[in-house]
């Protein structure tokens, strides 16, 4: 009977070592090679790139710095309030990998995303903020004036275009390049995301450089 007993013990414990090894797979993130990360939409460069010294604000007027970058993972936009389609299906689909995260317990705590405004001339610091937490309210948006936005965006890859002296024209705005950057927690620009966005595509890949 003791034999029958251990026996029956020994097989509870196989299943119990299984069962926490398979839960334990589908929990880890999947570590991916360069190019499956380049499959699925997200490209890194060889080299992280540096970014210079920068100021921002956001709302309530509080300043966004380059030292606001260090230590944290961020996801980094460039949009506009008064924008009509690409900026407001993009900012969704950040904030449908955001609530996978949380429903994921996924850790957070050095996780940030910032939403850039690339039409200063309309948009306040108070309104892009509270436009990016439309979406979530741990979005930031943040603004500054068009000599440091173009700064910024120039060494990001995202806009350099300037607009006319109409101001009625805001033409300009429709040029901007729809990637989502990725910085690391030394502050520098490690690549970005490229549409089209799905959140499982934008899951996968985030995890997977985020997890190391």
């Amino acid at each position: 009977m003791k034999k029958i007993n251990l026996n029956i013990l020994l097989i509870f414990v196989f299943i119990a070592v299984v069962m926490t090894l398979f839960v334990n797979k589908l929990t880890t993130p999947r570590i991916l090679d360069k190019n499956e990360l380049l499959i699925n939409g997200l490209f890194l460069f060889d080299k992280p790139k540096e970014i210079s010294e920068f100021e921002f604000f956001s709302g309530d007027n509080r300043p966004f710095t380059k030292d606001d970058l260090k230590n944290k993972w961020t996801l980094m936009y460039f949009g506009f309030t008064n924008c009509p389609d690409e900026c407001p299906t993009t900012m969704y689909e950040m904030s449908k990998l955001l609530k996978v995260l949380k429903d994921k317990d996924y850790p957070l705590e050095d996780k940030q995303w910032v939403l850039v405004s690339i039409d200063p001339e309309r948009d306040t610091a108070d309104s892009v903020d509270k436009y990016a937490k439309g979406f979530s309210e741990d979005f930031v948006g943040i603004r500054s004036s068009r000599p440091m936005l173009l700064n910024l965006a120039t060494q990001l890859s995202v806009n350099n275009v300037m607009p006319s002296s109409n101001h009625m024209d805001h033409s300009h705005l429709d040029q901007h390049v729809n990637n989502i950057i990725l910085i690391n927690p030394d502050a520098d620009f490690a690549g970005f995301f490229r549409p089209p966005f799905t959140t499982s595509r934008l899951s996968l890949t985030y995890q997977s450089i985020t997890s190391n």
